[in-house]
C-alpha cells in the first residue's frame, strides 16, 4: 500500500490496517469488505468511490468560486479513480450568506455534489450528519469544520470535542466509512493552533481499522494570503486544499 506524508504519525498507523474488515455480523462484515475494496482501488472495483465533502462555507464555496471540491474532483479523475460526489447540495451558496439557496459553480466540469453549510458551526452540522450520510451512503467523508466556532470565541478543546462528536455521529450511520479530517486553514479573524493540535487527540482516541481517520494539515503552507475575504480560499487556496485531500484519499490506494 503506497502512503504519502499527508497524515499524522498516529493516523499512517491505522492505514497500515485500512483494509481489514471491522468484525461483527455478515452484514456488517461485507459493507466493511465492500467499502475497503473501494477505497483501495479509487471506485474501480465494486462500483463508483462514493465521497462526501461534509463542512461550513469553505466546503460550499460561493458564487463566482468553485470551492476546493472542484480540483479535488479533477485530480481523483486524472488519477485513474471513479469517483461520484455525494451530498444532499449540490453548487455553491447563492449569497455567500445562510441558508441562502444555490447556485452553480463558474466551471461545471466536475461532480458539484456535496454537504457543506455556509455559517454553521460543528453542532449544527452535526445535527444533520446522520440522516446525511444515511441518505448518501458516502465510503470516504472529508471534514473541514470548527472555523465559525472559533472565530466566534469558543474554546479550542471544547470545540475539538464537537468534532470528535461528529465523528461518532458519522460513523452512527455507517461504521465502515473512511474518515479525512483537515486541521483548518488559517484565517484573519481567529488563530487555529490549539484548535488543530487538539484534533491529533480526537483522532487517536477514535481510530478503528474498520474506520480509519487521516488528519491532513490543511493550515501548513497555508497563509491568510491564500484566502480572498480573510476567510475563504482563493482559487490557489483552493488548489492546497485539493491536493491534500485528494493525496490523502490516494494514499489509500493499493
Amino acid at each position: 500500500m503506497r502512503l504519502r506524508n499527508i497524515a499524522t504519525p498516529i493516523a499512517l498507523a491505522c492505514l497500515l490496517a485500512a483494509c481489514g474488515g471491522g468484525g461483527g455480523d455478515d452484514e456488517s462484515s461485507s459493507g466493511s469488505v465492500a467499502s475497503s475494496s473501494k477505497v483501495s482501488s479509487c471506485g474501480t472495483t465494486d462500483g463508483p468511490l462514493r465521497i462526501m465533502p461534509l463542512g461550513d462555507s469553505i466546503t460550499e464555496g460561493e458564487a463566482g468560486h468553485n470551492s476546493y471540491r472542484r480540483s479535488f474532483f479533477k485530480n481523483l479523475v486524472a488519477a485513474g479513480c471513479n469517483v461520484d460526489l455525494v451530498g444532499s447540495k449540490t453548487g455553491v451558496s447563492r449569497l455567500g450568506k445562510r441558508n441562502s439557496g444555490s447556485a452553480s459553480a463558474p466551471n461545471a466540469d466536475f461532480d458539484q455534489n456535496h454537504e457543506g453549510y455556509w455559517d454553521y458551526n460543528t453542532q449544527e452540522v452535526t445535527g444533520l450528519a446522520a440522516s446525511r450520510v444515511a441518505a448518501a451512503r458516502p465510503d470516504i467523508v472529508l471534514i473541514h469544520l470548527g472555523s465559525n466556532d472559533i472565530i466566534r470565541g469558543q474554546d479550542a478543546g471544547s470545540a475539538a470535542s464537537e468534532i470528535g462528536a461528529l465523528i461518532d455521529t458519522i460513523r452512527s450511520a455507517n461504521p465502515d466509512v473512511h474518515i479525512v479530517l483537515a486541521k483548518i486553514i488559517p484565517n484573519s479573524k481567529s488563530n487555529v493552533t490549539a484548535f488543530n493540535n487538539a484534533l491529533d487527540g480526537v483522532a487517536s482516541s477514535r481510530q478503528q481499522s474498520r474506520s480509519p481517520i487521516v488528519v491532513v494539515n490543511q493550515a501548513a503552507g497555508y497563509s491568510v494570503g491564500d484566502n480572498y475575504d480573510g476567510v475563504h480560499p482563493n482559487p490557489l487556496g483552493e488548489t492546497k486544499i485539493a491536493n491534500k485531500f485528494s493525496n490523502a484519499v490516494l494514499s489509500w490506494r493499493e
